[in-house]
C-alpha cells in the first residue's frame, strides 16, 4: 500500500522550524515499512507545501492512504487538507494523536474515514492491512451506515523494545530541526524516547495516548539507538523527550553508566521536564558525568495549595532540593511555571513569581494554563467556567493569552501577572550579570532578545 503520513501545522505556523523531529510518525512509519508498505512522510513544519501541492503529490504518487498526526493547535489544518483530498481523490484518510483520541467523533464529522485512538503503531499496521473489515481492529473509530462506531480500546504496548527505531530516514535532513535553539542546542540535534506513560494525574495534562502506566525500554535498547544517532545521523546533541524519564532512577543510572563506559558522552538534555521528587544529587551527578548539561523541572507553582489542587504530588521543599542538587551537580536548569490554574488568585501567582526567584533556575518559562480537550481542567471549565476559545485554530493564539474565566482568574489578571513575572525574573541585576558570563547569551542573543522584549511593553 502507498501511504503518506503528514504532520500538520497550526494557523500562522507558530511552530516554524523550532521543533524536534516527530517521533510518533517516525515509529508508525517504521512499523509500516517493516510490514511491506511504501511510506512517505510530509512534515509541514519543514516542507512548506501548499494544499494544491499536497493534492498533486497524492495523485501523482498514487497514494492510497493519508494519515495525519495532529494536536489541538493543528487539527483544523488536518481537517482542511483531508476535506480537499476527499473532493479530488478516493484516498483513505486517517487521523491520530491526542486531540483525535480525546474527541474521536469530531474528525468523523469532518469526513475523515478513521480515527486511531491511543498508541498508533499496532493499530495502523492492522488498519492498513484490513481496513475493509474495521470492526475487528481495536483502537479505532469510524462511521458505519451513518452511525459512529468505537471499537474496543487497544491495550498499551508493554514491551517497547519490540518497536523498531523511528524511520528518521524518511524525514527531511535532521539538521533542519532546530529543537530549542534559543537555549543553546547544537545542530544537528537528535531526540529520543526511552519510555512511555506517566503515572501522575496532573489536571492540566491528557494522558490517553501513552497512558498512565509507565513502560520503559531496556538499557540495551536505549544505548543501541543512542549509538545509531551518533554514527548514522552524526548528532551533536541529544534531547530525551520522555514524559517521565526518571521514574525508574535505577534504569537512568544504568543508562548513564553505559554511556560513560562505551565512550558515548555528548551533550544531552531533558527539555520536557523531570520530576523533582526523585532528583537526588547522586542521580543528577551521574547524568552530568554522562553528558547531561540541562534539565527542566515541572515546578508549576510556588503555592503549595495550588500544587495540591492540580494533583502534582510534590512539595515546595522537594522543588528547592531538586534545584540545589542540580546546581551542585553542575547542570543548568529550566523551571516550568504556570499561572491561571483553577484555584489561582493574585496572591498565589505572586507566590509563584517570588518562588521562581528563590530557586533561581538558569532559565524560567512562565506558562499560561490552557484547557486542552481530554484534560481535567478542560472538563471543569466547560462545566463551571467560561471558555473563550471558539475554534481550535485559536488555541495557537493563546500561548501568551488567557482563554477562560473561572472564579478569581481572568484574562486581565493573567495578562498583567504574566508580563510582570518575566520582568521581575529576567531584569534582576544578579541574573543579568550572571548571563554576561554565559557563552550561550551571545550565541543566541537575537532570539533571546526578541523573546524577552515583548514583555517590556
Amino acid at each position: 500500500m502507498n501511504i503518506l503520513l503528514i504532520r500538520t501545522v497550526p494557523k500562522g505556523d507558530v511552530f516554524g522550524a523550532e521543533s524536534f523531529l516527530p517521533l510518533g510518525i517516525g515509529y508508525i512509519s517504521a512499523v509500516l515499512e517493516i510490514a511491506g508498505h511504501a511510506v512517505k512522510i510530509l512534515d509541514l513544519t519543514i516542507q512548506k507545501l501548499t494544499d494544491g501541492q499536497i493534492i498533486e503529490m497524492v495523485i501523482n504518487e498514487k497514494i492510497e492512504l493519508v494519515g495525519f498526526s495532529s494536536v489541538t493547535l493543528t487539527v483544523k489544518s488536518a481537517y482542511r487538507i483531508a476535506g480537499l483530498l476527499k473532493e479530488k481523490t478516493k484516498v483513505i484518510t486517517v487521523i491520530g494523536g491526542p486531540h483525535a483520541t480525546a474527541l474521536p467523533e469530531e474528525p468523523l464529522l469532518h469526513k475523515l474515514d478513521f480515527v486511531v485512538r491511543g498508541e498508533g503503531e499496532e493499530t495502523m499496521q492492522e488498519l492498513c492491512a484490513g481496513y475493509k473489515d474495521p470492526g475487528k481492529i481495536a483502537g479505532i473509530s469510524y462511521l458505519h451506515d451513518g452511525k459512529i462506531v468505537h471499537t474496543a480500546s487497544r491495550p498499551y504496548i508493554n514491551n517497547l523494545d519490540l518497536l523498531p527505531f523511528p524511520a528518521r530516514h524518511l524525514f527531511p535532513p535532521l539538521k533542519l530541526y532546530k529543537g530549542q535553539q534559543a537555549l543553546g542546542n547544537r545542530l544537528p540535534v537528535g531526540n529520543i524516547l526511552t519510555s512511555r506513560g506517566c503515572p501522575y494525574e496532573c489536571t492540566f495534562c491528557f494522558k490517553a495516548v501513552f497512558g498512565r502506566h509507565f513502560r520503559a525500554r531496556s538499557v540495551e535498547s536505549v544505548i543501541s539507538e543512542w549509538k545509531h544517532l551518533l554514527s548514522v545521523h552524526k548528532v551533536k546533541e541529544i534531547s530525551i523527550i520522555d514524559d517521565s524519564f526518571t521514574t525508574s532512577t535505577e534504569r537512568v543510572m544504568a543508562i548513564c553508566k553505559r554511556i560513560v563506559e562505551e565512550k558515548l558522552v555528548l551533550p544531552w538534555c531533558c527539555p520536557n521536564g523531570i520530576r523533582v521528587d526523585n532528583a537526588s544529587f547522586e542521580l543528577l551527578s551521574a547524568m552530568r558525568k554522562a553528558g547531561c548539561y540541562r534539565v527542566a523541572f515541572g515546578v508549576e507553582s510556588g503555592s503549595q495549595r495550588i500544587l495540591d489542587s492540580i494533583g502534582k504530588k510534590i512539595t515546595l521543599g522537594q522543588i528547592e532540593a531538586a534545584f540545589l542538587n542540580a546546581k551542585k551537580a553542575g547542570i543548568e536548569t529550566t523551571a516550568f511555571l504556570m499561572m491561571g490554574n483553577l484555584e489561582e488568585d493574585r496572591e498565589t501567582i505572586q507566590q509563584t513569581i517570588d518562588f521562581a526567584k528563590k530557586i533561581a533556575p538558569t532559565y524560567v518559562q512562565f506558562l499560561i494554563a490552557i484547557p486542552y480537550p481530554g484534560s481535567l481542567i478542560y472538563e471543569e471549565v466547560k462545566r463551571n467556567g467560561k471558555l473563550m476559545v471558539k475554534d481550535w485554530d485559536e488555541y495557537g493564539e493563546y500561548d501568551e493569552k488567557f482563554c477562560f474565566e473561572y472564579k478569581k482568574v481572568n484574562a486581565v489578571l493573567i495578562d498583567e501577572m504574566y508580563k510582570k513575572a518575566y520582568r521581575e525574573y529576567y531584569l534582576r541585576p544578579g541574573y543579568i550579570i550572571k548571563q554576561l558570563f554565559n557563552q550561550n547569551t551571545y550565541r543566541y542573543f537575537g532570539k533571546r532578545a526578541r523573546a524577552f522584549f515583548r514583555f517590556l511593553k
